[in-house]
């Protein structure tokens, strides 16, 4: 395992120097010591994309990864570099150009109808002209994802709870079999169950999220003051919870 481990770190090497070798303005202006190398070889892989097949989504992936390797870099700032102040000085300059960089493709996809762009704008500049316009194309086929369903649930659950835990159900419906659930839908699904006073739907669902998830997110057992049913019930509930959880990995889920 540690010899393919090393293996594909060496070909993931050869890929990026070849890249920066055909396209030197991708790789140009970066720091280049041992830091953050992972999330600077995916920062020049979304570089290429959108310098080979510009698009909303690789301009989008672009904008994604020049956060996380600008937050990489970010808390390196406060480290002393009592041998080599140059290191800070060059990291410092990339963080800046990174800012520089992401603020021009900001302004290049302000008005796409691309709903993770439309949701960029939204959730870290509070656009409501974006908010407007990602609500609006709820039922567009770009929008049958389960990440997005679950922001436009969120989105939608002030003022139209049907509608939000429909596209919490949808979320759910669109995983295939063997993808990874994101536990983080199942528990809106329950926070919204609760909100409404729907204490057995909450309790079903929290059986459903206990099987995907080792942690507790949700405490099954402050439900049991709320949920006033026998045993027979109990059980059939628990039947059709685990009938949920087989549907889920199965990814057969139906949706509402």
């Amino acid at each position: 395992m540690l010899a393919g481990a090393i293996l594909l770190t060496g070909c993931e090497q050869d890929r990026i120097k070849a890249i920066c070798e055909a396209h030197p303005q991708l790789c140009a202006e970066l720091h280049t010591d041992g830091w953050c190398r992972f999330e600077r070889s995916n920062l020049i892989r979304a570089r290429y994309q959108q310098h080979s097949e510009p698009s909303d989504a690789a301009r989008y992936a672009l904008m994604t990864e020049l956060v996380t390797y600008r937050d990489c870099l970010d808390p390196l700032m406060d480290i002393e570099y009592t041998d080599r102040q140059e290191r800070k000085n060059d990291k410092v300059e990339t963080i800046v150009r990174l800012q520089e960089e992401l603020t021009r493709l900001e302004q290049q996809g302000r008005h796409s109808d691309y709903p993770y762009l439309q949701l960029w704008y939204w959730q870290r500049h509070g656009d409501r002209q974006a908010r407007s316009r990602f609500l609006a194309q709820a039922e567009r086929p770009e929008m049958q994802q389960p990440d997005l369903q679950k922001a436009l649930a969120s989105l939608l659950v002030t003022r139209d709870k049907p509608a939000a835990e429909q596209a919490l159900h949808r979320a759910l419906g669109l995983y295939h079999k063997g993808q990874s659930i994101d536990n983080g839908i199942i528990a809106d699904l329950i926070n919204l169950y609760i909100g409404e006073k729907r204490y057995e739907d909450a309790w079903l669902w929290t059986q459903v999220l206990g099987a995907f998830s080792s942690q507790a997110e949700i405490d099954p057992a402050r439900l049991d003051a709320y949920v006033r049913v026998d045993e027979h019930r109990q059980q059939e509930m628990r039947q059709q919870a685990d009938n949920i959880v087989r549907r889920l990995k199965n990814g057969t889920y139906i949706q509402r």
